[in-house]
């Protein structure tokens, strides 16, 4: 056999059996999905964090891969996670984030619910942060326009 010969007979072997060269990444990657998934049901903790992109997974109307941000211990984070285009999440959006409070790399947004962000200077002048539920939120603003209104028509009439 030449050298001709046996290149070739490696070359063949090679295109047929590429693909088994990709299994120990496929187990790899499948390894470290299954210890982030551990990771966060042991260490679960719970913050909001705010959208600031998005871009369509496949077709213009399925799924959407986000972007957001978070903060952790004065610390800032990022990562993605996919809804439906169909819950009308926008940039700028806060929502629940799940991550472990051991590696806050491992998180996930949570979709369910969209928060809206309220910043109050205490009476000691600390700035507090809360998030209150957008829902919540209009009802609370339809409430006092209506007492408002309300308040107004008894002046009125007496």
């Amino acid at each position: 056999m030449n050298l001709t010969e046996n290149y070739i007979k490696i070359k063949e072997f090679i295109s047929e059996y590429y693909w088994i060269a990709g299994i120990p990444f496929l187990i790899w990657g499948f390894i470290l999905v299954m210890e982030e998934k551990q990771d966060m049901k042991q260490n679960e903790t719970e913050t909001f964090g705010m959208v600031y992109g998005s871009k369509s997974i496949y077709k213009k109307y399925s799924k959407r891969n986000y972007k957001y941000e978070f903060y952790y211990n004065g610390k800032k984070y990022t990562g993605t996670s996919t809804a439906y285009n169909s819950e009308n999440v926008e940039n700028g959006s806060f929502y629940k984030v799940e991550f472990s409070d051991k590696n806050p790399e491992h998180s996930r947004m949570i979709f369910d619910l969209e928060y809206v962000r309220e910043i109050k200077t205490n009476e000691n002048g600390k700035v507090d942060t809360t998030y209150v539920p957008k829902e919540q939120k209009l009802r609370n603003e339809m409430k006092k326009r209506i007492e408002k209104y309300k308040i107004e028509l008894d002046s009125i009439k007496n």
